[in-house]
């Protein structure tokens, strides 16, 4: 355990100062809880079409163990105060994401941030993230990375509860991942974040329902899309975080 070190502090990791993060919140979680339901964990093949279940549990045990005591009770904590009534009211429908104020948009946008870099660091297919991004945040809780983007859309449409999609954004005939996009909804209310796992300027496109939210002159393609009729929750998170796309706009060689 001596080895392994906070990735919001750089602390190292023991049995005194380790901590169980829930990538959701307690209090997220008894919102979107439902009777009966478990949080199931899939790969999806894009090619194929289908869903392989990883693993099964209750929402209230989706945690990781790679914070410190310090950053999850101080700036996390904070972190979650500061959003939480704008989450709420967004998540019930009593608030737009258009009538957001410029600080309420950078505060959802960092609580984004950190909950797409817990959610992309138990994927076994992403490897090195950028945590100086994530420290960033840790070290002034207002430098709020602008290599990261996020949307985000109230679709009424969206099941209740909690799902989130990772799609595989990787450069042409290679494995190797340029980005990680983290998709999750909490009840009708979606994100969608793009982590940078090279660096590289990028163009954002997605359809008319997403609006740009971080960083705040952030500007996207809009392509509009017929909405297909899905019934599945997979196959909706898939397609709305689908919806949202980040190409690099040079190549990969000219980028390093």
């Amino acid at each position: 355990m001596a080895n392994r070190i906070c990735v919001g502090c750089n602390t190292p990791l023991t049995s005194d100062t380790i901590s169980r993060e829930h990538i959701l919140p307690r209090w997220l979680a008894e919102e979107v809880r439902e009777p009966n339901l478990s949080l199931k964990h899939y790969r999806h093949d894009e090619d194929l079409a289908t869903d392989e279940l990883l693993r099964s549990h209750d929402l209230g045990s989706f945690a990781v163990k790679n914070v410190c005591i310090r950053c999850n009770n101080g700036w996390m904590s904070r972190l979650e105060s500061r959003a939480q009534p704008i989450l709420l009211g967004l998540m019930k429908m009593q608030t737009s994401l258009l009538q957001l104020s410029v600080d309420q948009r950078a505060s959802i946008s960092a609580w984004a941030i950190k909950t797409a870099f817990m959610i992309a660091s138990v994927q076994p297919g992403i490897t090195d993230l950028p945590w100086h991004l994530f420290r960033g945040v840790a070290q002034e809780p207002e430098r709020i990375p602008t290599e990261c983007f996020v949307v985000g859309a109230q679709l009424q449409f969206l099941p209740k509860g909690f799902l989130y999609a990772c799609p595989i954004d990787a450069l042409s005939a290679s494995t190797d991942l340029f980005q990680a996009r983290i998709g999750f909804t909490i009840h009708q209310l979606h994100f969608a974040v793009v982590i940078p796992l090279v660096e590289a300027p990028r163009m954002v496109r997605t359809s008319g329902v997403h609006i740009p939210l971080w960083p705040l002159n952030l500007e996207i393609l809009v392509r509009y899309e017929n909405f297909p009729t899905l019934t599945s929750p997979n196959d909706l998170i898939n397609f709305v975080t689908g919806l949202v796309r980040a190409g690099l706009m040079q190549n990969l060689s000219a980028a390093k």
